[in-house]
């Protein structure tokens, strides 16, 4: 297994163990914020998952720096639809004002 493969099982497995405790913990009624930080982080370990996947070069960790790189390598280019890109903008910022 490459060192690549093995980034994308990580980010990937990531990403469905974090969803998996949003669902958890939307199902037992655990406060909103909550919630919202695990589903935003769902989609933020799925989206570098792909970015890797892509091969796409990216030299950042910043939430805002892979966001922005998914909308111009992934987005903008057709891979997936801007309705991919409205929604993780919409739980970054629900993200950003539930827990700042």
């Amino acid at each position: 297994m490459t060192d690549r493969q093995a980034l994308f099982d990580y980010r990937l497995g990531e990403a469905e163990e974090t969803l998996s405790d949003a669902k958890a913990m939307l199902a037992n009624g655990v406060s909103g914020r909550a919630v919202v930080n695990r589903a935003y982080y769902a989609m933020f370990y799925a989206v570098i998952a792909l970015l890797i996947a892509m091969k796409s070069d990216h030299k950042t960790s910043k939430h805002s720096g892979i966001i922005s790189i998914f909308d111009r390598e992934i987005v903008h280019s057709g891979l997936l639809g801007r309705e991919f890109s409205r929604m993780l903008h919409r739980a970054f910022d629900a993200r950003q004002e539930s827990d700042y």
